[in-house]
């Protein structure tokens, strides 16, 4: 650890106090080093700082009795209790002593941080880890025991009834890339870009801050949470909490400039019920942004119908999508048209509804309905022609390339 750190304490330190500095391990050999020749050679006077404990001074006669030792001062560093290095401060002992505690001090709490950042990135990646096993998790496969094991261990029980909720930021590499487009204007460009992801997940955890919730970030502008539920809630309001806790997110990310989509999985009251849960998140944000286009939260539950079509095979999608409304596609106000079926259908085949729904006149309305028929030669008064426009209009929205919502 402080072999990594030692020249970079090294380089700042002599930078604020304007003199040579060295960092040492526990034997007295030089790590790093403001005279950077002096690397990997011995330095005496650490031995006798680590042995006693405390600040040594040497001036030029003792310095001349010390090998590779020059005037100045020699102080133990310590961490966590231990001994682990020294740093000394060439220059007259009088001069440099009051430099000693203050850089003694920077270089322990450098170290310290290094420490915390390394064991906060060990528990990231060991997350990440359970988080994939559980989306890879087969019961006929795996050891169940196993994984709850694997849960425990990072303080986590996974017994509890829990829902998934995935987390796509809004074109957040093109939101980093103008960051860096723009690093003229900044100190660091990635010391940016890394406390805006900080931010983030600060802003994620801050809704989902159950402790046995589960956050993880899966590349750089997606994040996945395990959310305990609670026992006693009723599962009729369920839909409801987690969309709120949904909406709220959306809101504390937008004061940051960041929009996101969310997609909700399905209730996992086991772990084979969490993977399904896990992999429906993720179907309900693929499905979602195709069917929109922008920003929204997806519930698994409110796309049955277009999961279901999901899963009939490409060819015949195609081909149904293809007798049933191409013609269509030729008009100039193909989309308007579409909106309409869709809009048709699901207000129930009521006038009324529907021109609410698209916000337009019941004229209107009357003037879409009449072409779409006399271009499909299909009776939208009939629910079983009605419905066939409709699932055309899904299935054709399920075939296209994913919208630029990414």
């Amino acid at each position: 650890m402080l072999a990594k750190l030692a020249q970079e304490i090294v380089n700042i330190t002599s930078e604020v106090i304007g003199h040579d500095v060295l960092i040492t391990d526990k034997d007295g050999m030089i790590l790093g080093s403001s005279d950077k020749s002096r690397i990997g050679t011995l330095h005496q006077a650490s031995l006798g700082a680590i042995f006693r404990r405390k600040e040594m001074t040497h001036n030029e006669v003792v310095s001349s009795t010390l090998k590779g030792v020059k005037p100045g001062i020699t102080i133990p560093i310590e961490l966590s209790g231990e001994y682990v290095g020294t740093l000394g401060i060439t220059g007259y002992p009088n001069e440099v002593s009051k430099f000693g505690m203050l850089a003694k001090k920077y270089a322990e709490i450098l170290l310290r941080e290094e420490i915390v950042n390394k064991s906060s990135l060990l528990r990231e990646r060991a997350l990440q880890s359970l988080v994939q096993e559980i989306a890879n998790f087969d019961h006929d496969q795996i050891d169940e025991m196993l994984l709850m094991t694997r849960g425990r261990e990072l303080g986590y029980d996974l017994k509890p009834p829990r829902i998934t909720f995935v987390i796509d930021l809004f074109q957040f590499n093109h939101i980093t890339s103008e960051i860096h487009h723009h690093a003229l204007k900044m100190d660091s460009p990635e010391i940016y870009i890394q406390s805006l992801k900080i931010n983030i997940e600060s802003k994620i955890k801050s809704i989902f801050s159950n402790n046995q919730d589960i956050t993880v970030s899966l590349g750089s502008d997606k994040y996945v949470v395990f959310h305990m539920l609670d026992g006693e809630m009723d599962d009729e309001a369920i839909p409801d909490m987690i969309k709120k806790k949904c909406k709220l997110l959306i809101a504390v990310l937008k004061e940051l400039g960041i929009d996101a989509s969310i997609g909700i999985g399905t209730i996992g009251s086991n772990l084979t019920d969490l993977n399904e849960s896990y992999h429906a998140a993720w179907r309900a944000l693929r499905i979602g942004k195709k069917m929109t286009g922008h920003p929204d939260i997806f519930y698994i539950k409110d796309f049955v119908l277009e999961e279901l079509l999901s899963y009939i095979h490409k060819s015949t999608a195609q081909q149904f999508v293809e007798e049933t409304i191409t013609k269509l596609t030729e008009y100039p106000d193909h989309d308007e048209l579409f909106r309409t079926i869709t809009a048709w259908c699901e207000s129930s085949l009521s006038p009324i509804n529907s021109s609410k729904e698209l916000n337009i006149h019941r004229n209107t309305l009357f003037y879409r309905l009449n072409k779409i028929e006399q271009i499909t030669g299909s009776n939208l008064r009939n629910f079983k022609e009605a419905l066939e426009l409709y699932l055309a209009v899904k299935l054709m929205q399920i075939l296209e390339p994913e919208r630029k919502a990414d």
